[in-house]
């Protein structure tokens, strides 16, 4: 958990202007999306040592602080960055690899309440665009941006770009050469 909590702050540390600790300071009482990934980690860690109570009372606290609910059963790699994070909702069996960037109101859940074991599988480096949404045991590849209100139900493979409401998967042009 500490690991993850260093490269959380470290990615933070990235796009802050101020010095340590400040940027540290401010981020602990001003920022929303700093505020719930550490809830979260906290969360995550007494779910994983199966001790009761605490792990959904912490998602709560974070849900009435943040506005951001993620479960404490998700499994998120480090340097998770929230950026405006209210309205963000990620489910139990969710997985978010490393330096993931999630934008204000994303929702990665299941695809109905039958079925809440098929959960998103998200890959590394991977940007979500405000309003997104990912359902179903989908898996997202690695270097991934979501746009704007994608709503995606189908698997996306590395490097590519969801576009649009439709979740339309772009793939990326070769760099042309130069112009003979």
């Amino acid at each position: 958990m500490l690991e993850n909590l260093r490269q959380d702050t470290r990615r933070l540390r990235a796009i802050k202007r101020r010095g340590f600790p400040w940027y540290v300071v401010e981020s602990l009482l001003f920022e929303n999306g700093y505020q719930a990934v550490i809830l979260y980690r906290i969360a995550h860690w007494f779910k994983r040592r199966r001790i009761p109570f605490f792990g959904p009372a912490f998602t709560r606290l974070s849900q009435f602080l943040t506005g951001v609910e993620i479960a404490p059963g998700a499994a998120i790699g480090p340097g998770l960055m929230i950026s405006h994070g209210h309205g963000i909702v990620v489910g139990e069996g969710a997985r978010i690899g490393a330096r993931a960037l999630l934008m204000h109101q994303v929702t990665i859940g299941a695809a109905d309440v039958e079925r809440l074991d098929r959960m998103p599988t998200i890959g590394d480096d991977v940007v979500i665009g405000a309003g997104a949404r990912l359902i179903g045991g989908i898996r997202v590849g690695d270097r991934v941006l979501v746009g704007v209100n994608a709503v995606v139900t189908r698997d996306v493979p590395d490097d590519s770009k969801v576009v649009r409401e439709s979740g339309q998967t772009v793939k990326p042009r070769p760099p042309r050469g130069p112009a003979s």
